[in-house]
């Protein structure tokens, strides 16, 4: 168990980088790449559209790959690939390298994001969802610590300097600690888990899979849309830079943090009951926001929606595994991913950025159909099965 325990503290300080990259990096930095490129809000939303595409490309060859390479083989090139993109990206002359940036960093992360917790559904067959969450609050929140680092050194030392900080950290620490992320070499004779039983048609077929599709999409929207419109919405209501990070800030830190006690709570109760419950606070808080104008009550309807952001990333994995089984799991996470990296950022940040551009930034539309997704997929979520259509399954010998 220690050496388990072990692989996974290796596994959160490697996914802490690309996490704060996505996560931190483009809310801190939207208003200066605005001022440096001349661009409007709509192309600072289509910047995560680029990175859920990046991810979107590569979810499934991530969980391909994990079939048939090491596990730490392909979590050090993730790294490694998203440290070398941070010194790219300090040195962008426009907003199209930027974007570039953000589709290699979107694909690149999912290296390090799927093949580990697919390796955590195996070696944790007890605590899916305390492990799952684990991971995922490094992933969702390690923005807390370095978004306002990122800021502090912005105003402090230029972008250029942030970029190339940002970029040495990861190379340093994080390509170190994926070294360590793979299977415990005493359990590998033993390991009992099955090849796939599912193929990609196979897949296609379930009722399940479209369902657990569409929350994704809504959902990811949704939540994503936060990224980049915490500091933009910060800044309409006339907060600089040191204030609305912190709108980003609790938006991150629930995001992160809640992910950790959905997992617990999802190794014990309904998995489908948690997320319905805080999809619909987080559709309730979306319908709040635009009504407010005090910071604390901005940050605290922020996390709201950071905590459903985070249920999401957290609960599906353990969701696919007791519905499909590990065995299935990474080919079905990256498919399900699909949603999320082609879907969620064409109708969140870059759809959000276009309303905004055509309503002078008012967000009220914008915030009202953000939270309509959640309560879609609230319902949505409820009609998630533990028991798959089986005749669909392909029949596989145990290898």
């Amino acid at each position: 168990m220690e050496k388990k325990n072990a692989i996974l503290c290796f596994a959160c300080i490697t996914i802490f980088f690309p996490g704060a990259f996505v996560f931190g990096f483009p809310g801190v930095m939207a208003a200066q790449w605005q001022h440096l490129f001349s661009v409007n809000q709509a192309a600072i939303g289509q910047l995560m559209f680029f990175v859920l595409v990046g991810s979107g490309f590569s979810m499934f060859i991530a969980g391909r790959l994990q079939e048939k390479i090491s596990t730490h083989w392909i979590v050090f090139c993730g790294s490694f690939a998203c440290g070398i993109l941070m010194f790219f990206a300090g040195r962008a002359s426009s907003m199209a390298q930027i974007n570039l940036w953000a589709f290699l960093t979107g694909f690149f992360a999912s290296f390090v994001y799927v093949p580990s917790l697919s390796l955590f559904q195996t070696i944790f067959p007890q605590h899916r969802g305390l492990v799952s969450g684990i991971f995922n609050m490094t992933f969702g929140g390690a923005a807390v610590f370095l978004a306002p680092v990122f800021s502090h050194l912005l105003v402090l030392k230029g972008y250029a300097f942030t970029a190339n900080f940002a970029a040495l950290l990861c190379l340093f620490i994080g390509t170190t600690a994926a070294w360590f992320v793979r299977q415990p070499i005493k359990d590998k004779k033993r390991q009992e888990v099955l090849p796939p039983t599912l193929s990609a048609t196979a897949i296609l077929k379930q009722k399940n899979f479209w369902m657990l599709w569409l929350v994704w999409a809504f959902c990811g929207a949704a939540g994503i849309s936060m990224v980049v419109l915490c500091p933009l919405f910060g800044k309409a209501l006339g907060y600089d830079v040191n204030q609305y990070v912190y709108i980003l800030v609790g938006f991150n830190l629930c995001n992160g943090v809640g992910r950790l006690l959905v997992g617990k709570l999802s190794d014990i109760y309904s998995k489908q009951a948690i997320m319905m419950i805080t999809f619909v606070f987080a559709g309730i808080a979306f319908f709040l926001l635009p009504f407010l104008d005090n910071l604390s009550g901005i940050c605290f309807l922020s996390g709201i929606i950071g905590l459903a952001f985070g249920t999401l990333f957290t609960v599906s994995a353990p969701l696919i595994t007791e519905v499909y089984g590990p065995e299935n799991f990474g080919r079905i996470f990256g498919l399900v991913f699909t949603a999320y990296g082609f879907v969620a950022g064409l109708i969140g940040p870059w759809l959000s950025g276009v309303i905004l551009d055509i309503t002078g930034s008012d967000f009220k539309p914008v915030f009202f159909y953000l939270g309509l997704f959640f309560l879609v997929s609230s319902f949505l979520i409820l009609n998630i099965k533990k028991n798959f259509d089986k005749h669909t399954a392909v029949s596989t010998p145990r290898g």
